[in-house]
């Protein structure tokens, strides 16, 4: 998806803006409430491309998430996949 194999020059601060663009959003929630929240959010993915927060969270599998850690444990487990 957004993610890239380490090479080159990687671009590591991708899950610090993803953090960031998740401070409005309290839990217990679900993906339908952060993407109507914060969807249109750019999230800095690479030195030069930005994606949305709706286009990080619309592939997860799971559809709600009692806490932040069972979030980014999800989020985590999909951008990593080739």
């Amino acid at each position: 998806m957004f993610f890239y194999k380490i090479e080159g020059n990687p671009f590591t601060a991708d899950m610090h803006y993803m953090h960031k663009a998740m401070a409005p959003i309290d839990y217990p929630t679900t993906k339908a409430d952060i993407i109507s929240k914060i969807g249109d959010e750019k999230i800095r993915v690479g030195h030069d491309a930005y994606t949305s927060v709706a286009d990080l969270v619309s592939p997860l599998k799971k559809e709600s998430y009692g806490c932040a850690c069972e979030f980014y444990c999800s989020l985590f487990a999909n951008l990593y996949k080739e």
